[in-house]
């Protein structure tokens, strides 16, 4: 795969590839005309041996002791990771001021939402129970006035035994106004 080019090429392109973002490597690979994992395991051998060019590689030691990094074969299928680990993974610090100040206002703000739907719920339930309320005692007044309504304009019988009746209240108005 990576034997029809030449290792001027190689370690052109894993110089250039070496400060590139993971997410350029697919797009620089295709450029070269080469596979983005070529280029990964390019840097990767780059990065691996180019102690050996100042001295202080396996081979020969300038009497400094260097602790021999373990070799590691990485097995998976996320390129991300692969690309990751060829490149490099730094740690990021924590700003641990901007994080208290973030998750401080970001509580608060929940409280206050939450505070503030609490009221509102409360308030539409207060008006809900007036507007029913009034709404039931409007409801029963106005029967009440049409049923007295009814009763004061129209015939009936008050006490049949006694022979008592009642007369629309105009009628009963003016025979009193005749008399």
């Amino acid at each position: 795969m990576s034997t029809k080019h030449s290792a001027e090429f190689k370690a052109q392109t894993a110089l250039e590839a070496i400060a590139l973002p993971v997410g350029e490597l697919e797009d620089f690979a295709k450029k070269k005309g080469v596979t983005k994992d070529e280029v990964i395991e390019w840097v990767t051998a780059l990065k691996k041996n180019s102690a050996n060019l100042f001295g202080e590689g396996a081979g020969s030691h300038s009497g400094h002791h260097h602790a021999s990094g373990e070799n590691v074969n990485l097995e998976t299928e996320d390129d991300i990771l692969v690309a990751a680990v060829a490149h490099g993974v730094h740690n990021d610090d924590l700003n641990y001021n901007k994080l208290f100040f973030w998750t401080t206002f970001g509580t608060g703000l929940v409280i206050v939402i939450i505070y503030g739907l609490i009221q509102f719920a409360q308030a539409s339930w207060f008006d809900a129970q007036n507007e029913a309320s009034v709404n039931s005692q409007y409801s029963q007044i106005k029967e009440l006035k049409a049923k007295d309504a009814e009763t004061l304009n129209s015939y009936g019988v008050v006490d049949l035994e006694n022979g008592t009746y009642r007369i629309p209240i105009d009628q009963a108005i003016n025979k009193i106004a005749e008399n």
